[in-house]
């Protein structure tokens, strides 16, 4: 691991441990469950999970209240999730220029061969869930596709990007949204970003995780995150979700590009959708 990677991930356990230690849980070894974006911890030997994000701006904040509010709801109506925690306020808290919320834990097997049914079921039923949630929620077109957009716009060197790989990303991003706008779409709540990494796999079933950037859209914009589209569970307008799966990588390709000097996991899943849309094109 690099060394802006610990320096990352000393900031949160720091953070993480002066919120915690307010109220009384004990923290003995934190492990490091993901550092991709946030910093996610399992603050052992308790069963408390900290997501720190590492900046503390109006943007970072509502998100990290949205996604509390959210859990809060699907945890009190059954929603196969992974809940708040109860052992502590949830939050989100502000510490040493960090953003904290905290979480139940639960055992995950992130080795496990997902089922695509056994995801879309799973989020099917979120969706049923998040349609009496009566929280302010974004359209999904604004935030990530619409900051992906300024990225796209900037010059390469502010990006991280390889200009030929900007340009080429930044002519796919106007195209799709040149077809996009003369399209009505139904909206819904709904999850925002449901991809293999956000479900958690264990004996007693599948978990959705990480609602921060749920929003409101078509459901083919949260099915287009999944692998077999949706595995024959949910139906669709498929013209409209192959649109919106190119509009999904250009997103992906631009965000984890960015971000690629964090993790090997990064650069790869940056390279795949970057590779999608060029075999499609």
């Amino acid at each position: 691991m690099d060394r802006n990677n610990l320096v990352r991930i000393r900031r949160a356990v720091s953070a993480a441990r002066s919120v915690a230690h307010q109220y009384l849980i004990p923290i003995h070894n934190p492990r490091v469950l993901d550092h991709a974006n946030h910093v996610v911890l399992h603050l052992v030997p308790s069963a408390v999970v900290a997501k720190v994000s590492l900046s503390i701006d109006a943007a970072a904040w509502e998100k990290s209240a949205t996604e509390v509010a959210v859990g809060h709801h699907l945890m009190r109506v059954g929603a196969p999730v992974v809940a708040p925690c109860s052992d502590l306020p949830a939050g989100p808290h502000a510490s040493g220029g960090c953003v904290i919320t905290f979480w139940r834990y639960h055992d995950h097997d992130p080795g496990a061969e997902a089922c695509g049914r056994f995801m879309a079921e799973v989020l099917e039923q979120v969706h049923c869930a998040l349609a009496n949630y009566e929280g302010p929620v974004h359209s999904f077109l604004e935030r990530r596709v619409r900051r992906t957009g300024e990225i796209l716009a900037q010059a390469p060197s502010e990006t991280a990007l390889p200009a030929r790989d900007r340009d080429f990303l930044r002519d796919e991003y106007g195209s799709i949204l040149s077809r996009l706008s003369d399209r009505t779409f139904e909206y819904r709540t709904l999850h925002g970003d449901p991809h293999r990494g956000n479900f958690l796999i264990s004996p007693s079933g599948y978990r959705l995780i990480d609602f921060e950037s749920v929003c409101a859209g078509p459901r083919e914009w949260d099915i287009s995150a999944l692998s077999g589209n949706g595995a024959g569970v949910f139906s669709m307008d498929e013209e409209l979700l192959m649109t919106l799966r190119r509009l999904r990588s250009v997103c992906v390709a631009v965000w984890c590009g960015m971000r690629s000097a964090r993790s090997n996991a990064l650069q790869n899943t940056a390279r795949m959708h970057l590779e999608l849309l060029r075999n499609a094109a």
